[in-house]
């Protein structure tokens, strides 16, 4: 059937009807069951809630008719294909029956259909505005008018001397908007905002959504607000205030406000933009208007130089700041450039020549510079096997300075690698018997020859007419890292080392070498850029000490120390290694624990003695003990090095080394010992046993005296003593002088002592000296002889006076009655105070006098 525009449809009108009638039966329903409990008590209601139906009844009619009236509306406004018809029709029967079902006045708020709007607004917000009893409680009484505020702020259940309301509810009530209290200094009533009203009907509405106490609501508040943008302390802040109503009056406020506030941020900040947008631009022009006078100022100086240049008199003099001088051409220093090619080829150029930089016979040989036309005319300093860059420069200059001269300039003569005996090689020389004294058949090493020599830096010196100068002593130089100065005032410095390649480079912040001089780190005083150039030395150190020549490579691979040859040597080093009849023993060999001792195989020891690694000592009758030799010492640290750097191997068993003394040891465990070791150890025995009753007998000495000094008082003790016993003393002079008396008493007994203790025993009245203490804070128990002495002057320092001897204290308790008392401090206070009565008396007697 077709429906043309301004007819109704007859299904929409039955449907209407329809759901007229059923929200009408709900409604009677929640009325009825609400109304049941409470009929007997509440009589008014039940009358209310009849008066309400017949009041539906008698309007259902014109509610009919509003409903068709809607209904026609919406098929005008939407068409009769309209998918959302039924419930639009719906949503305004249940406004019409809500609407009439309301009693006039004062009864709309208690209806049973605003109830229970109110309680499902409540369900849906109240949880999340973490409320509880007594928020509802004081918003109830407020809603009701029974708050008042008085002049001081304090709000009160009934005008007048009415109960108090907790401040922080009324505050918590006030930040959220549902209550406005009178300004500081005015009364009146506290009063119930919009959003406060509805708040009440939702806690009226769902009381079980109330929370017991403020702790829990507050709790409830930090959860909601803690998400995921906002912190823990965040949400705390936030908790400690309401949220607005939602969609109330004051949220709507806030908004209205913040938006405002938003609007003027973008006002300002277009300003902003426009200000510094004139302020770059100005910027930019002045900054352009120095560059331009700067370009014609050096355009300027540029033709007057250029003038000078041209008028510049022919007869070869020149204008400095010494007046007239001759020109003489060549003067200076030559520049040479020293560049890094390769690891063994260097370069060395100055006017156009290139010099090159090399070992022409192998790693073996020396640091050769050889002219472009191929002659070798020297050999530079080595550091950390590379050519050093001023030792290049001066043969360089030496040799283009000779041949500019029109001389000839000598030529360093090649090494004759035949000279070396068979046997040898590069790193071994024909005195050292081609092996370093590891392993050697002689007996007895040679009185003065080392059989492990030191190799630290390689350094070849100046050409020589022999041939390669001796290591070491070829070329002296300054210290590697040093302190600079930039100017000539000494202002500035900065620190540089020549380790780092052919040139001086300066040392940045952080020790690391810079190319660029400028990017150095620049000191203020000379003394911290020598201690940056000193721990930069420190790190090179540290770095060569895990740097090995071939030939100590070579000794350490030689010497082939087991693993427990290698920690016996270690223990003699350390004096833990001694025999006794029992047989060798190593003791207190555990760095975490103490007495850990380890027995050592029999002939261990003696094989590392006979190869000339260890001696003996007779430190008693029947008791060795073993050092490292020079020859132990070094090979210890060969060995320790190459093992550290990975350079050699432990084997699985002890190496049998060559032996170098011609006579068998004699274990003490058979009972055999050398000619004169029972007189050398009895006399090491009786010497250290008169040392030690030496030692007891100063140390008897000394606590003779200390006891003697202790029990003589001394004369400042006295004088403070016989000016306590004086009549007429205020308390605060007798507090300062008990003071200085326990100070002296407590030094005599102690002599150590800086401070004491005072604690209260019984009450404030009766405080004693307990403890002593010394400059590095050792606590000790004062004797029993000096707590006698200063018992009864310890009573002198009481509350009263308390201005007086607590500021003699380095740490004050009053809570717990303990004081820190500075012996120091008081005996200075006492001998002041002994000056002020001394002053004090001669005056009274010369006034008596008069």
């Amino acid at each position: 059937m077709t429906i043309t525009q301004g007819q109704t449809d007859p299904s929409h009108v039955e449907s209407n009807d329809a759901s007229v009638r059923v929200s009408r039966a709900a409604l009677s329903a929640r009325l009825n069951a609400s109304s049941a409990t409470r009929d007997e008590e509440h009589s008014d209601e039940a009358e209310t809630r009849q008066a309400a139906e017949a009041c539906v009844r008698r309007t259902s009619h014109h509610t009919r008719a509003t409903s068709t009236m809607d209904a026609s509306t919406a098929v005008a406004v939407y068409g009769p294909d309209d998918t959302n018809a039924s419930e639009r029709a719906n949503n305004t029967a249940r406004k019409a029956v809500t609407m009439l079902a309301a009693p006039a006045g004062a009864e709309a708020e208690n209806s049973g259909a605003d109830r229970w709007l109110d309680e499902r607004e409540a369900r849906t917000e109240l949880p999340r505005m973490g409320w509880c009893t007594g928020l509802a409680d004081v918003l109830a009484a407020a809603y009701a008018g029974d708050l008042h505020a008085d002049t001081s702020g304090t709000v009160r259940r009934r005008e007048g001397h009415g109960r108090r309301v907790r401040a922080a509810l009324v505050e918590l009530l006030a930040s959220g908007g549902y209550i406005a209290v009178p300004r500081a200094g005015r009364r009146g009533p506290v009063t119930v905002t919009p959003d406060g009203v509805t708040a009440h009907r939702w806690c009226t509405a769902a009381p079980d959504l109330l929370h017991k106490d403020h702790r829990a609501a507050y709790r409830a508040r930090v959860r909601v607000h803690h998400t995921g943008r906002t912190g823990k302390q965040s949400a705390r802040d936030q908790a400690r205030s309401l949220t607005p109503l939602p969609n109330g009056v004051e949220e709507k406020r806030r908004r209205a406000a913040q938006m405002r506030q938003v609007e003027q941020w973008a006002k300002e900040m277009q300003a902003t933009r426009e200000r510094l947008a004139a302020e770059h631009a100005e910027e930019d022009a002045q900054a352009e208007q120095e560059r331009a006078a700067a370009l014609a100022r050096s355009q300027q100086e540029a033709e007057e130089r250029q003038a000078a240049e041209d008028n510049r008199r022919e007869d070869g003099l020149v204008m400095s700041q010494h007046g007239p001088q001759k020109i003489v051409m060549g003067t200076g220093k030559r520049r040479v450039t020293v560049k890094r090619v390769s690891p063994s080829i260097w370069n060395v150029v100055v006017r156009g020549a290139v010099y090159e930089v090399s070992k022409e016979g192998g790693e073996a040989w020396p640091w050769l510079v050889v002219a472009p036309d191929r002659t070798r005319i020297g050999v530079c300093s080595v550091i950390n096997d590379a050519p050093y860059a001023a030792s290049v420069r001066d043969i360089v200059r030496t040799h283009a300075d000779t041949l500019e001269r029109g001389e000839t300039f000598p030529e360093w003569p090649q090494p004759c690698a035949a000279a070396e005996p068979e046997g040898t090689g590069p790193g071994r020389s024909a005195a050292t018997g081609g092996t370093s004294g590891v392993g050697q058949t002689d007996k007895e090493p040679e009185p003065n020859g080392p059989e492990f020599p030191d190799r630290a830096v390689t350094a070849v010196g100046l050409s020589s007419p022999v041939g390669p100068p001796a290591v070491g002593k070829a070329y002296s130089s300054a210290t590697p890292a040093r302190a600079v100065a930039l100017d000539l005032l000494g202002s500035r410095w900065v620190a540089e080392c020549d380790r780092h390649g052919p040139v001086s480079m300066g040392l940045s912040k952080l020790g690391d070498a810079v190319a660029d001089i400028a990017a150095a780190y620049v000191y203020d005083i000379e003394q911290d850029a020598a201690d940056a150039a000193r721990a930069h030395l420190d790190a090179h150190a540290r770095e060569d000490a895990d740097v090995m020549a071939p030939e100590d490579i070579d000794a350490a691979q030689a010497l082939n120390l087991s693993r427990v040859q290698w920690r016996t040597l270690g223990w003699i080093r350390d004096g833990k290694v001694r025999e006794t009849s029992d047989g060798f023993s190593a003791y207190d060999i555990s760095p975490d624990r103490a007495d850990v001792s380890k027995r050592i195989r029999k002939t261990l020891v003696p094989r590392l003695w006979a190869a000339g690694f260890v001696k003996v000592f007779a430190i008693a009758p029947g008791v060795r003990e073993f050092g490292l030799t020079d020859k132990g010492a070094r090979a210890l640290h060969l060995w320790s090095t190459a093992l550290r750097i990975s350079a050699v191997s432990e084997p699985k068993k002890d190496t049998r080394h060559a032996a170098v003394k011609s006579y068998r040891y004699r274990w003490l465990s058979a009972g055999e010992t050398w000619t004169g070791e029972q007189e050398k150890a009895q006399a090491a025995a009786d010497s250290e046993q008169s040392a030690n009753e030496q030692a007891a007998a100063l140390r008897a000495a000394e606590e003779k005296a200390a006891a003697e000094r202790a029990a003589t008082p001394t004369a400042d003790e006295l004088t403070v003593l016989e000016a306590l016993n004086a009549e007429g003393l205020d308390a605060g002079a007798a507090a300062v002088l008990s003071a200085a008396y326990i100070g002296h008493v407590v030094t005599r007994y102690r002599p150590g002592a800086t401070s004491a203790r005072l604690d209260e025993r019984t009450g404030r009245r009766d405080r004693r000296v307990t403890r002593t203490y010394n400059v590095n804070d050792v606590e000790k128990p004062i004797t029993s002889a000096a707590d006698e002495a200063v018992g009864a002057v310890a009573a002198n320092l009481t509350d009263a006076a308390a201005e007086k001897w607590h500021a003699l204290c380095t740490w004050v308790d009053t809570r717990h009655g303990v004081h820190r008392l500075d012996l120091a401090a008081a005996i200075d206070a006492g001998a002041t105070v002994l000056v002020a009565l001394a002053e004090q008396e001669t005056a009274e007697a010369a006034r008596v006098a008069e």
